[in-house]
């Protein structure tokens, strides 16, 4: 899987996300509910600094239409994005603008970060980062994220589990990367996933670059999508 093109994403589906997202372009966006309860609940084996948040710098990592920023914003954090496209970018862009939401988004994808090294005090990869470029691997990803993320900054994640709707059918290539052939929806078949059967996989993998592991287990059921997710937050370690 590995190869010096840092910067390739599968065109096909590139196009999929570009029209997704133009055709949908809402006026209002909502936050993922995982992001919301890791930065706002206290929990048994969670209990972030708060205080912290307020003029960190925080990337957004594969934003979408943005959904997390507002909440983002609300908690003071100056905010950076990544997406697969200018057009993606374009389009939230404008509308955070309308929001009243400041964020300089940028065009990348999980191996090529446009950002200097340890520029970010925060990561937010929401339903991200397990996007894996063709002929590379997770490793890549996990690389680029430590590398722009400062010592002792935060890293909070979701990833696929290997039991979720849309792992279904999909084609095994080895070592946790699966190729998507069944994605309901339309918009992912073909992509490339990192999934994780279990916590302490999650740990091994991330555990190179990342200590001081919070996971959590997300299992929904909406109305027959049977969505699995892993959910957590780590440190890099210094």
């Amino acid at each position: 899987m590995g190869s010096n093109d840092r910067t390739s994403v599968a065109p096909a589906i590139k196009e999929h996300y570009v029209g997704f997202y133009a055709e949908r372009n809402p006026e209002k966006v909502y936050p993922v509910e995982f992001v919301v309860r890791t930065l706002l609940g206290t929990y048994p084996h969670l209990k972030l600094d708060r205080s912290a948040f307020r003029g960190a710098r925080i990337l957004d990592l594969g934003f979408g239409d943005g959904r997390n920023m507002p909440l983002l914003h609300d908690l003071g954090f100056e905010i950076y994005g990544v997406e697969i496209s200018d057009d993606i970018c374009r389009l939230t862009q404008r509308r955070m603008e309308l929001l009243g939401v400041p964020a300089r988004l940028e065009t990348g994808n999980n191996s090529h970060l446009p950002f200097i090294d340890e520029m970010f005090d925060f990561i937010l990869a929401c339903h991200a980062c397990y996007y894996v470029s063709p002929r590379e691997t997770f490793a890549n990803n996990l690389q680029e994220m430590a590398r722009v993320l400062r010592p002792a900054g935060r890293l909070i994640f979701s990833l696929a589990k290997t039991d979720t709707y849309i792992l279904k059918d999909a084609v095994a290539l080895g070592n946790g990367h699966y190729r998507i052939t069944a994605d309901p929806y339309g918009l992912r078949n073909g992509s490339v996933f990192r999934a994780f059967a279990s916590r302490q996989e999650i740990v091994d993998e991330l555990g190179v670059a990342f200590h001081d592991f919070a996971l959590g287990l997300c299992e929904n059921d909406f109305y027959g999508t049977y969505e699995k997710v892993w959910i957590g937050t780590c440190l890099k370690k210094s």
